[in-house]
């Protein structure tokens, strides 16, 4: 195994950060867990329960994350939406998202086969988009691939903020750690993630660490995010999920060896 004694930081919140650590595991890698970022609802829930309101209206539901599923389904729960209109269809951008809605009763329609904002795109085409309306929930920095795709086929598109991610309470001791001896691989899986670890460490400690490691993305946005403070991108899957990062963390460590 490639990444035998390889130390991989895992930036992600506390409440999700097993799945990927259990990734690294099996591949033989020591994750290092230091949360940077801790998901939210939106400041405003206004603009939300609005269109979760009118959800009848739309003709299909887009979901490019478990996160947005999650965050959307527990607002709409809320609100006391317990069945959804018989005549909105479902897509998701890939299995993980697909099983996190159909956990909460919510049947999908369409799994995009490539996980992406392409892939789900591409899906979308072959099912008819012209002249359709969607609403697609996503993070508060969400990529503009699919509204864009979905705007040059004829549809209309509605986006709304279905959570944002914060600023995570600060781990004195594992900052320490990893500015001491930072570990072979850093991984950000959005630009909050990234920009956060400065806040938590401090700009100085955080160039330092950075510059002695690996960086790894997944993500257009999050790429540009790393590459906008000036440091190069490493590793960057091209399908959007943590097993991809995972195995293109290992082929690059093949590589470099």
């Amino acid at each position: 195994m490639t990444l035998a004694g390889i130390r991989v930081l895992i930036t992600r919140s506390a409440d999700q950060n097993g799945e990927l650590a259990d990734l690294v595991r099996r591949a033989g890698g020591v994750p290092v867990l230091f949360p940077t970022i801790r998901l939210v609802p939106p400041d405003d829930c206004g603009p939300l329960d609005r269109e979760i309101g009118r959800l009848s209206s739309f003709d299909w539901a887009l979901f490019t994350s478990a996160n947005a599923a999650r965050f959307f389904c527990d607002r709409s729960a809320r609100l006391g939406l317990v069945n959804w209109p018989a005549t909105l269809r479902v897509a998701s951008v890939g299995p993980g998202t697909s099983r996190e809605l159909e956990s909460r009763g919510v049947p999908v329609h369409l799994t995009a086969k490539r996980h992406t904002a392409e892939g789900l795109a591409g899906a979308l085409a072959a099912e008819g988009i012209a002249g359709k309306r969607f609403l697609l929930p996503s993070a508060e920095e969400g990529r503009d691939a699919l509204r864009e795709s979905i705007r040059k086929e004829g549809g209309q598109v509605v986006s709304v903020v279905a959570y944002r991610n914060g600023l995570a309470e600060k781990d004195e001791d594992a900052a320490a750690e990893i500015v001491a001896d930072p570990p072979e691989v850093c991984t950000f899986a959005s630009p909050s993630a990234f920009r956060n670890l400065f806040a938590l460490l401090g700009e100085e400690n955080a160039r330092e660490m950075l510059g002695r490691t690996r960086i790894a993305v997944i993500g257009e946005v999050t790429a540009r995010a790393v590459r906008e403070r000036d440091f190069r991108v490493d590793i960057e899957p091209e399908t959007y999920t943590l097993k991809a990062m995972v195995d293109a963390i290992d082929a690059s460590l093949a590589q470099g060896r």
